[in-house]
């Protein structure tokens, strides 16, 4: 069993949206016998059913169609993309105000969390994640949709910029701030591992720097993510990692190059059958998350005034993808 499990068992989780790793949690939290509810944009397009990795096929409960008042013990998840996050959150905002439950945003990319600071303000009680669990919505064979669980991971959480001081150790999150270790807790109980990073920040911005080279060129070169590794991508793959130590670098971080481009060719590998969340959004024709991640490097590079024409190249070129 998990430390985490030791803060305490109250609440209840909040999952919004009908996207693959909400339901995973969704189903999860099934399996671990957590409360839950979800909210889907769209009722039709809800899983009924979770496939796990060992086989077992796990029933979700039906959605909500409406946003409720929550509890303060309660945590709202996101698990969202960031272009999906302003029209959620402004639809939960009157539910909000009274207790402030925890609110957790889950997502690929960067700039989540200047949206729910613009629409909640800095003080409102979040955290941050990123998760390393596979999983992908398919259509089971008589036409139902699941959701499949690709690949065992991990989750990394934490308390985002500016609060200030950041608890280093969990124990001190509980001190400081008992709900917020309350949802960490919450989470870990219902998907496990959920680990807790001081310095989620960082976690973050690794995490951006194996999207920006693996989301982009799957989907422009309509590949599985092993053949990142092939040589033909070897210097678009140390370009890629240079503008991003640069830029990364300039915000105060401390990346070496050589290990970014190690850690995004390890992931790679680790994950070749699978096709990346890009892929897939170009392969259906969604919008994709470009604009958040190569798209919010080149932005923080204009402002620092790093020059980013790789970066800055495969932005058009995914976008060109959508015409």
């Amino acid at each position: 069993m998990s430390k985490l499990n030791n803060l305490g068992n109250s609440g209840k989780l909040h999952i919004v949206g009908g996207g693959a790793i909400g339901c995973l949690l969704a189903a999860s939290a099934q399996l671990n016998s957590v409360p839950y509810n979800c909210y889907p944009r769209s009722i039709e397009t809800m899983p009924t059913k979770a496939l796990w990795l060992d086989g077992q096929q796990i029933a979700l409960k039906p959605p909500e169609t409406c946003p409720i008042y929550l509890d303060k013990a309660d945590v709202l998840v996101f698990p969202l993309k960031v272009y999906q996050l302003k029209d959620a959150i402004l639809r939960w905002r009157p539910y909000l105000t009274q207790k402030k439950p925890t609110i957790v945003l889950l997502h690929n990319g960067m700039g989540g969390l200047e949206v729910a600071h613009e629409l909640l303000g800095h003080d409102y009680p979040l955290l941050v994640a990123t998760t390393s669990h596979g999983a992908l919505k398919v259509a089971s064979p008589n036409g139902n949709i699941q959701v499949k669980y690709t690949g065992l991971g991990a989750t990394q959480i934490g308390v985002p910029e500016p609060a200030e001081p950041r608890p280093q150790t969990l124990p001190a999150l509980l001190k400081t701030t008992p709900l917020l270790a309350n949802a960490v807790a919450l989470l870990d109980r219902a998907l496990p591992p959920v680990q807790y990073h001081p310095a989620i920040d960082e976690a973050l911005w690794t995490k951006l720097s194996i999207n920006a080279v693996i989301n982009p060129l799957t989907a422009i070169h309509n590949i599985q993510n092993k053949h990142i590794a092939d040589a033909e991508f070897e210097q678009t793959r140390s370009a890629i990692c240079h503008e991003f130590t640069l830029v990364a670098n300039a915000y105060g971080f401390n990346f070496v190059e050589d290990e970014v481009h190690a850690d995004v060719l390890c992931v790679a590998t680790a994950t070749g059958e699978n096709y990346s969340s890009m892929h897939q959004d170009v392969s259906h024709g969604r919008q994709t998350e470009i604009d958040a991640i190569n798209g919010y490097l080149v932005d923080k590079a204009k402002k620092k005034g790093i020059h980013v024409p790789v970066n800055t190249l495969l932005v058009e070129r995914v976008q060109a993808l959508k015409l």
